[in-house]
């Protein structure tokens, strides 16, 4: 063989050894899961209650039907974090936020609530992506938000599967949490009781994070990413 041959296929079976290992997927660690679902919970922590407008409308509508904002709202009344108001007639905003804002017209009184200055330090202005209509994932503004998530550890991960293109594994974890002082009032653990439920599993109840492979490094990904 010529010199030339044999330094073509040296060459050769450096690209094929350089080619093969970019194309090794990167085995999940727990470790390098513990790292990313940390990351992503600094910045997307934050255990929010699905309350983006203010202020926000009551209808009598929305009181016959026991709607969410009509059970919790007299509670964060009652703690300070909110006030009232009757308005009449029914402003445009019933529309937006209104359970019942349909049945609203001739319905009876209107009650406005309003975030007081305790309330709005509990009002995240920050963009997040939250699961809509269909699954979708919609992008809000801001939120009021009761607690926020850090890792306790990383309890176990799926075997990596392919999807959208990259390699993608559901990892399951524990957490802590540090919520608002106020949620330890019994009225208002009846009026979340989803948020009461996350609060009282620290530390045993499971969450998950879909964690993606993304240039050699595993990372934990927004719903619909």
């Amino acid at each position: 063989m010529s010199k030339n041959i044999r330094a073509s296929a040296a060459v050769a079976a450096a690209i094929c050894a350089v080619g093969a290992a970019q194309a090794a997927p990167v085995s999940p660690t727990r470790s390098g899961l513990m790292a990313a679902v940390s990351s992503y919970l600094d910045d997307h922590g934050d255990l929010c209650v699905g309350k983006y407008m203010w202020p926000r409308y009551v209808t009598a509508a929305d009181r016959r039907s026991g709607s969410n904002d009509a059970i919790q709202l007299p509670v964060l009344e009652r703690l300070g974090l909110v006030e009232s108001a009757d308005v009449t007639p029914a402003p445009a905003a019933v529309k937006v936020n209104s359970t019942n804002a349909g049945q609203s017209a001739g319905g009876g009184p209107v009650t406005r609530y309003s975030l007081t200055a305790k309330g709005q330090q509990f009002y995240l202005r920050k963009k997040r992506i939250v699961v809509g209509a269909h699954d979708q994932p919609v992008e809000q503004d801001a939120d009021f938000c009761v607690a926020h998530l850090s890792l306790d550890k990383v309890v176990k991960w799926s075997p990596p599967e392919r999807m959208h293109g990259h390699l993608e594994t559901l990892v399951s974890y524990t957490y802590h949490i540090k919520s608002a002082r106020w949620m330890a009032d019994p009225q208002a653990r009846r009026a979340f009781p989803i948020v009461d439920r996350i609060i009282q599993g620290r530390g045993n109840f499971l969450m998950t994070v879909t964690a993606r492979l993304q240039d050699g490094n595993w990372v934990a990904v927004l719903p619909g990413q």
